[in-house]
């Protein structure tokens, strides 16, 4: 079973990650930084095997209320004061993780139109994990080490996990894998909206699972 995961950025900045899944236990992880969100999207095309699931760092889904806050955004912020910056107004983000992400998504549901679709947020759940900040820059040799360790996996600083990008895209796999499988059950999307927003989907159903 293949697991994508997914870090929009700017140009060159788009981390991709493929985790291969064999008897409920992570295999191997494969991931790489590509220029745009069509080079993004004919990577996963090229995968063998269609995905069950796959994890994206960007808005899965929109709010109607003031500055798009969504329920999932304040129980965060609410949840984890010591890194409640990290979770910004979606108002506020650049157009790159937005419009990116979404399109990415778009593109996958195109192909595998029951793919399982999560939101993650890899600086807060970094956090959740080991109570430390999210420093790729200070911190690389341990975030790469506490990675390993979640997947159960060796992993090769140099090659498997050269930018703070693809750190982010193995990760998303990782939540998509354990949403789809159940062991992260709580979905932040279920949260119900507050009486003067609704919740936009625009690329059908998608889950924010949550390690708790």
């Amino acid at each position: 079973m293949v697991y994508f995961g997914y870090d929009p950025g700017g140009n060159d900045r788009h981390g991709v990650a493929a985790l291969d899944v064999q008897g409920g236990k992570p295999v191997s992880v494969t991931t790489a930084l590509v220029g745009t969100a069509e080079m993004a999207i004919q990577w996963f095309s090229a995968r063998s095997g269609s995905p069950v699931a796959i994890g994206v760092d960007t808005l899965t889904c929109w709010s109607t209320g003031p500055a798009g806050w969504r329920p999932a955004d304040r129980w965060l912020r609410e949840q984890y004061p010591q890194v409640r910056q990290s979770v910004a107004a979606p108002n506020s983000l650049y157009g790159s993780m937005s419009l990116n992400g979404m399109m990415v998504l778009l593109a996958l549901r195109g192909m595998a139109p029951h793919v399982m679709i999560t939101e993650t947020h890899p600086k807060v759940i970094y956090w959740y994990l080991r109570h430390e900040p999210y420093d790729f820059v200070a911190s690389r040799t341990a975030m790469v080490e506490a990675l390993a360790e979640e997947l159960d996996l060796d992993l090769d600083l140099d090659l498997a996990l050269a930018s703070d990008h693809q750190w982010d895209a193995a990760l998303s796999a990782l939540t998509a894998f354990r949403g789809f499988s159940g062991q992260w059950h709580r979905n932040l999307h279920a949260i119900a909206p507050a009486e003067d927003e609704r919740l936009v989907v625009p690329c059908g159903v998608t889950n924010y699972f949550w390690p708790e």
